[in-house]
């Protein structure tokens, strides 16, 4: 019988901080930003690469979870109920979009895409999270859990602890991910991420120990990339540009460096000041996965709003951009919560929460 690993809180709290980037930066790009520049560069510089957060949680979480016993079987269809299944139900309003209403010509939409059958159309979006801006991300994810076994057993031996920060350091060269790109390439992008907190999670214990060190050196790291940012010395715009190819392009990647070390960072920073749990980290990490499916609907719905002049605003500002950001966050949670009240514990198997 499997015995329960404790439940790791500052972990959990990282979690609810990381749901809140991807929220952050998604509703900073969805509407025009009519203020100062040097604002909008502060928004995206700390809501970028939210992604790299939730994927180091994740490997965090595997290696914690499964190091001891690993049933390859079990873990698998753990994952299709509780993140494949989820994925399938929210992808049907986008889906039926894209195939019977938004029919028009996409950018992935190649030859002769909208003259296939219904059921080919249906299993490539599927397969691709090309039918909504953020699902990307779980046909990507789904490859990690094809590659577990791999993973776990490469994690018991000595090269584990040598070689991944060296592919950590590799993994720095590569750029490009996300909906623009495709699944091979992001899931290039997010391997030395997810190796690391594997690896994080194995050498937790003597990490936690140089707390004090790693907590300053990764904050003023990230504090630098960030000015620099904030100053354009780093354009974030050209990382973007490179990030949507589809072919491998290999050029140093700052912002994935900043991401990595501000996940060094939380990770001591929470685990540090755990007993000091915050409710709204609490709640979003209890609702992440809900969120993270729930929030490009909400945010649809108001840039639908905004294009039929139905916002009294002509684009974003510091204030209207956090209020934006609130709303949005407080929907979600409320529409989270709402499932949960009526399909109790089966909400997980709907939205993932």
């Amino acid at each position: 019988m499997r015995t329960e690993r404790p439940f790791l809180n500052y972990i959990h709290q990282f979690r609810g901080f990381a749901i809140l980037l991807i929220v952050g930066v998604h509703t900073l790009i969805s509407l025009p930003w009519k203020g100062s520049v040097y604002t909008k560069n502060l928004f995206f510089s700390i809501t970028n690469n939210g992604t790299i957060l939730f994927v180091f949680i994740a490997g965090f979480l595997f290696y914690y979870l499964s190091h001891n016993k690993f049933s390859y079987q079990d873990y698998l269809k753990k994952k299709i109920k509780y993140v494949i299944l989820p994925y399938l139900i929210i992808s049907i309003p986008a889906l039926a979009d894209k195939l019977f209403v938004d029919t028009g010509d996409h950018w992935w939409m190649k030859g002769g895409f909208m003259d296939r059958s219904i059921p080919e159309k249906l299993l490539y979006m599927l397969a691709t999270g090309k039918h909504s801006g953020v699902l990307w991300f779980i046909p990507m994810i789904a490859v990690f859990y094809l590659f577990s076994i791999l993973f776990i057993k490469w994690s018991k031996t000595k090269s584990f602890d040598y070689l991944v920060p060296l592919l950590l350091v590799l993994g720095l060269w590569t750029n490009q991910f996300g909906y623009y790109s495709n699944i091979a390439l992001s899931f290039l992008h997010f391997l030395p991420v997810y190796l690391f907190g594997m690896w994080f999670a194995k050498l937790r214990e003597p990490i936690f120990q140089k707390g004090q060190l790693l907590l300053f050196a990764s904050l003023l790291i990230y504090a630098v990339f960030s000015l620099l940012e904030v100053l354009e010395v780093i354009r974030i715009s050209e990382l973007i540009e490179l990030r949507d190819h589809a072919t491998l392009i290999l050029k140093f990647n700052p912002g994935k460096l900043k991401a990595i070390v501000f996940c060094v960072f939380l990770m001591i920073f929470f685990q540090k000041y755990e007993k000091k749990e915050s409710r709204i980290l609490k709640l979003t990490g209890d609702y992440s996965f809900g969120i993270f499916f729930l929030h490009l609907y909400c945010i649809n719905f108001f840039q639908l709003l905004f294009n039929k002049h139905l916002i009294p605003i002509n684009g974003l500002n510091i204030f209207t951009y956090l209020v934006y950001f609130i709303i949005v966050t407080a929907l979600c949670l409320l529409a989270v919560h709402i499932i949960k009240l009526i399909f109790k514990s089966k909400s997980r198997l709907i939205i993932g929460s």
